[in-house]
């Protein structure tokens, strides 16, 4: 029982250590030990057809980086606005449905970090 008891235990030292290698190793290629992140908020989620609407990327520990935007399905469009660093897009859908928007940067080791969105677009009020 005791020999059995200690191989659980040096299987349970040796799992958890294998667990802290790969967050280790998740963690060591940023300078400062804090992982680089991407959010995206849009100023609404849900839209009219042909209302545009702003969306925003915030990032933490990502210095320099160039965000990029994508939009699906594709009959909605994303800008990105170059005056603002790419920080922030205007979103428009010609057809209403469910679209995500996606921002994404690539950080100084070469990872790519993500995050998204999603913005429900109706047809146009009849008013």
């Amino acid at each position: 029982m005791k020999l059995q008891l200690r191989r659980l235990s040096i299987a349970a030292s040796l799992a958890a250590a294998m667990a802290l290698g790969v967050v280790g190793c998740a963690h060591s290629s940023m300078t400062n030990g804090s992982a680089s992140t991407i959010s995206v908020h849009a100023d609404h989620n849900n839209v009219q057809v042909g209302e545009t609407v702003w969306v925003h990327a915030t990032t933490m520990n990502l210095t320099n980086s160039n965000i990029k935007w994508k939009v699906t399905p594709s009959s909605a469009t994303i800008t990105p606005d170059s005056s603002r660093g790419n920080q922030y897009a205007k979103f428009s859908a010609s057809q209403p449905g469910g679209y995500m928007v996606k921002a994404y940067a690539k950080t100084s080791d070469g990872q790519w970090v993500t995050s998204q969105t999603n913005i429900m677009v109706t047809g146009m009020s009849n008013q």
